[in-house]
């Protein structure tokens, strides 16, 4: 065997036919290669790739419409190319709106594919769009509060910062369905103010629903609710006490507030309706000055402001002056029986009253009333104190109290001597006189001067006569 195969011919044939294998293989991996590369090449279609719209002027317009929002794409490659673009994101397309204005047009779609892969057909190739111009206008900020805050407390008006208005970006068609631009802040529980509390704003239709094409700026604000107790303003009656020393009188009094508030459950502030324990005691007025008085919790009241009220005050030498022909009112006649004022005989009093010159100038009749008590009286004649109500900072300008004589009968009694009825109650007004009785004071009797209480005619001039005088207490 070892000879056959050191033969030059076995040689040359066995190397011939490594030749024509050689040949024959080469041969074969020629022709069959472009076949199979043939086969790992395919095609195929990828649906509802979305339409992306690129290089829009967001700040003046709105896209109101573009259609289709989705195409379909068929595109080539190989096998591995596919695999590595498995998803629809991989595939883009967009429509160039940075020339696009106003209104409806036609544009065409651009397609960017994966590495590897091209693009056979895209349908449609172009897509419709409407863009609408936008409107920019200002709204005042509203916060609404939900919750119930602690006992006794109320929620306060809500302050927006910096300035409580905002800008609200459009589309023009959907502008005139704002109807509220703000947020809800939560006040359960609360019993201080509600601070710094940043609140993201939204825009809400009538029914709202809200605007998601809204841009409001700012979009956050910051937000302080106020959370009080309920508070009430109440009017001041400043009270009097005591009485000024001899020969002065009060020309000017001015207090530093008219009105206090007070802060406390609402059940407490619905019984109070005014502040009346303020009280200056006059006794304590030597000269002019100012007093300081503080202001008194009332009851249930958890507090009050202001804390103290203050009253300037002048004080000048006390002068007199006389009022003539003074009505007389008749109060608690009983049932059944007539009064008569017989003394004075037309029912009138003289009185003389002491005050600031100032203070004087302005009282006259209408501002004094005298009133006389019959309550428990019986048929007879009667002496009756008379009580006399002046303005503030005017005083009798006497200590004798004055008095009238009253006549008083039943109802069997006869008529009076110049057959008149005898008075019920209230004298009546005598038509001659030129008193008048807008302070509810009426009039009565002739129109004789009455008598003081010394016998002599009184003065019928109100001219003021300056001196000393007592000023008991009102």
């Amino acid at each position: 065997m070892d000879k056959w195969l050191s033969h030059p011919t076995a040689i040359k044939i066995i190397s011939l036919l490594i030749g024509i294998l050689m040949w024959a293989v080469v041969h074969f991996d020629s022709e069959k290669s472009p076949n199979t590369v043939a086969t790992l090449t395919e095609t195929q279609d990828i649906d509802a790739v979305q339409v992306k719209p690129i290089g829009m002027d967001d700040k003046n317009y709105a896209m109101r419409l573009l259609d289709p929002g989705e195409v379909h794409l068929t595109v080539r490659g190989s096998r591995s190319d596919f695999l590595i673009a498995s998803r629809n994101n991989d595939y883009q397309v967009t429509v160039d709106l940075s020339q696009a204005g106003e209104g409806r047009m036609v544009l065409p779609l651009k397609v960017n594919l994966p590495r590897g892969l091209e693009l056979i057909e895209v349908r449609p190739s172009n897509v419709t769009v409407v863009l609408e111009r936008l409107l920019t206008k200002e709204y005042e900020v509203k916060i609404n509060t939900e919750g119930t805050p602690g006992k006794g407390y109320k929620v306060g008006q809500p302050i927006v910062k910096p300035n409580g208005r905002v800008h609200v970006t459009l589309p023009e068609d959907e502008m005139g369905d704002v109807a509220f631009i703000g947020g809800t802040v939560s006040v359960d529980g609360e019993e201080e103010t509600v601070t710094d509390k940043k609140l993201k704003l939204v825009a809400l239709d009538k029914d709202g629903n809200e605007l998601t094409d809204a841009i409001i700026s700012p979009n956050v604000v910051e937000v302080e609710i106020p959370i009080t107790k309920p508070f009430k303003k109440l009017p001041l009656q400043i009270g009097f006490t005591g009485k000024l020393p001899n020969g002065l009188a009060i020309s000017e009094f001015k207090q530093s507030v008219d009105g206090i508030t007070i802060y406390g459950p609402q059940d407490v502030l619905d019984q109070i309706d005014f502040y009346d324990e303020l009280v200056v005691d006059l006794s304590q007025l030597k000269q002019s000055g100012t007093i300081e008085l503080d202001v008194k919790l009332p009851k249930g009241v958890a507090n009050v402001d202001p804390e103290k009220v203050s009253f300037d005050y002048t004080i000048v030498p006390a002068v007199t002056k006389q009022l003539s022909k003074v009505p007389v009112t008749l109060i608690g006649l009983s049932e059944g029986l007539h009064a008569k004022i017989t003394l004075p005989e037309d029912g009138q009093v003289n009185a003389t009253i002491s005050g600031a010159t100032n203070v004087l100038a302005d009282v006259n009749v209408k501002d004094v009333q005298l009133v006389a008590d019959l309550s428990g009286l019986g048929p007879g004649s009667h002496v009756i104190p008379l009580e006399i109500h002046l303005p503030r900072f005017v005083f009798p300008a006497s200590n004798a109290p004055l008095s009238i004589t009253v006549e008083i009968t039943d109802g069997t009694s006869a008529s009076n001597p110049d057959g008149s009825t005898p008075t019920t109650g209230q004298p009546a007004a005598d038509p001659n006189s030129d008193t008048n009785t807008d302070a509810g004071v009426p009039s009565n009797g002739a129109s004789d001067p009455a008598e003081s209480d010394d016998g002599q005619q009184a003065n019928s001039s109100n001219g003021i006569t300056n001196g000393s005088s007592d000023t008991p207490e009102d």
